[in-house]
Formats: C-alpha cells, structure tokens, sequence
C-alpha cells in the first residue's frame, strides 16, 4: 500500500500535466470579476447568518440547488443581474450598486417580485413611438 507523502511525490515527477499554469493565467484573465463575485459572496454569507437561515433555505427560497448556493458562497460564481436580483430580494438586501441611483438598503420589494411573478404588459405595436428627451 503507498503513502499519501508516496502518491504526492510520483505526482510531483510523473509527466502528466498538472493544468496549474492554465489554472494561474484563467484566475489572473478573470481576476477582476472574480473579486467581485467574493465581495459579493462575502455579502451573501453574512446577509444567511444575520437572518438565521442557511443555504439550503436559501436554495429552497431561491428554487436552485443547495450546490448551486455552495458554488455562489464560494465567490467563483460569475452571476448574472438576474441571479443577483433573485438574491436581493431573496435577502432584502442591495449587493451591487449602479453609480449615479441612490436606492435604499431598506426598499420595498413589490409583491410582485417577491412572488416571481411578471407584471409586464404586451406592447402594442400600432401605437407609434413618442420622442421624449430626459435631463439627467
């Protein structure tokens, strides 16, 4: 029978490639959103122990896995603003800010919203479109 220092060292010499150099330059390439995506997760945790839950009651609450949630909490999850969105309300918390909208920590999520629900109306394309111009 090996031992594991035994099995690590035929590792260190044998020829297959270990992939870290592929590893290092991904982490280096996505380095930028991956730290956000730590913040983010940093966030999330501490949003999960203030309130008492867990993960799997926020997989459950969110509909997903609790291996999806793990993969979140991790912070090496590249989420999108749908998923982020999902996640505010979920928590009734703001993880990410646009520049420019000042938006509450505390606002009111629409019962809508907090359902799953869509309240969107169907255009209708016989109306011609109005110009309007907007000061920012």
């Amino acid at each position: 029978m090996k031992t594991e220092s035994l099995i690590n060292f035929e590792n260190l010499v044998s020829q297959k490639k270990s992939g870290w150099l592929e590893k290092a330059k991904w982490s280096e390439d996505n380095s930028a959103w991956l730290e956000k995506s730590a913040l983010i997760a940093i966030k999330i945790l501490r949003a999960i122990k203030d309130q008492g839950s867990s993960q799997k009651k926020m997989a459950e609450k969110l509909e997903v896995s609790a291996l999806y949630i793990n993969k979140i909490v991790k912070g090496n999850e590249n989420l999108s603003l749908e998923t982020i969105s999902k996640l505010e309300i979920a928590l009734g918390i703001q993880l990410i800010e646009v520049p420019g909208f000042k938006v509450s920590n505390n606002y009111l999520i629409p019962e809508t919203v907090q359902q799953g629900k869509r309240t969107r109306k169907k255009p209708n394309w016989s109306d011609k479109p109005t110009l309007t111009t907007a000061t920012i």
